[in-house]
């Protein structure tokens, strides 16, 4: 087997080429596979494992310091935002403003966001300040799958090394902040 690093869009087109076998991908790229393919394994399935996928908000020091009620005040409403689809999922349909925002943001197809959603873990800001995820330093979830990429980026050549401690680069304050003024 060859593992090959790409772009979601080079997935895509190279699966409707016939040049790969399998991926590993999200939507709208995902759904494009899916025509003509199965799933054999999900992102929920790996965060089960222990290999959680994620998004993070990445952000320059320099500004969260100068802005740190904006960074409370952004980290609000992504917490609120979460809670809304965790409290009334049925009112994320193909023809909901929400939905609809979020097509107009990355594309895709509305009535396949429901679908991509529910695949999806929203975890509260307590849930968030925890070991799980951002809490605990080194031995924290987001530290550790940091260090797991850093090391499978590193076996593709795209990295020269790899640190002991990415905690330096997991940041609870904001989300801790955030819990503060709940």
């Amino acid at each position: 087997m060859t593992i090959l690093n790409l772009a979601p869009n080079g997935i895509a087109a190279a699966w409707l080429r016939g040049d790969i076998d399998a991926a590993f991908v999200w939507d709208p790229a995902l759904s494009k596979i899916k025509r003509s393919g199965k799933v054999l394994i999900t992102s929920g399935d790996l965060g089960r494992w222990g290999k959680p996928t994620f998004d993070g908000i990445v952000t320059n020091r320099r500004f969260t310091k100068e802005n740190p009620d904006f960074m409370v005040g952004f980290i609000s409403v992504l917490a609120a935002t979460d809670a809304a689809y965790r409290d009334n999922v049925d009112a994320w349909t193909p023809q909901s403003p929400q939905v609809k925002a979020i097509v107009g943001l990355v594309g895709g197809n509305p009535d396949d966001v429901p679908g991509v959603l529910a695949s999806y873990v929203f975890p509260t800001l307590e849930e968030q300040a925890g070991c799980d995820w951002l809490g605990c330093g080194k031995e924290g979830g987001a530290a550790r799958a940091l260090t797991a990429t850093a090391q499978f980026l590193k076996s593709e050549k795209k990295i020269p090394a790899v640190l002991s401690d990415y905690s330096r680069f997991v940041n609870p304050q904001w989300v801790k902040l955030a819990l503060e003024k709940k």
